[in-house]
């Protein structure tokens, strides 16, 4: 007896959870006025995944619309070298992606210190300087979705 309880106290757990939970998350369309935001972490110095990150950035803004998505791109430690004008041979890209679509920098304003790097060796795109994780953390406080490639 006490077993089939369980059974209907699990059951009833499984159909309020199914009750709670947004319709997007069944399958369903989200709807075409929710504007996404996201923050993306970059920590690789790797051009590769730094390419590839640039890619996901791209294909995000082509599949949801420039006019719902907002995207921060926040780097640090090796990955500042994106951002850093005697280092990346990315900076067309990044200039492209800033145009076209008005994705936010960040740079790591501790990783400038420890790298010795001034605000004037990053590219002209880059907006705040900030600490990283500080960063990080208050976007994801604020609901923002927070994406690492």
């Amino acid at each position: 007896m006490w077993k089939s309880s369980i059974v209907l106290t699990g059951l009833f757990g499984v159909l309020l959870l199914f009750h709670a939970m947004p319709l997007h998350s069944l399958g369903e369309q989200i709807p075409a006025d929710q504007t996404h935001r996201v923050v993306m972490h970059l920590n690789s110095g790797d051009e590769k995944v730094q390419r590839g990150a640039l890619s996901n950035i791209r294909h995000l803004y082509q599949e949801v619309g420039r006019e719902r998505l907002q995207l921060e791109l926040v780097v640090h430690g090796p990955g500042l070298t994106l951002f850093t004008k005697s280092a990346t041979s990315l900076g067309q890209d990044l200039a492209q992606l800033k145009a076209e679509y008005g994705v936010r920098y960040t740079a790591c304003s501790n990783t400038m210190k420890a790298m010795k790097i001034a605000r004037e060796d990053l590219i002209p795109e880059v907006g705040d300087t900030v600490p990283a994780m500080i960063r990080l953390m208050e976007r994801q406080e604020q609901g923002w979705a927070y994406i690492k490639p």
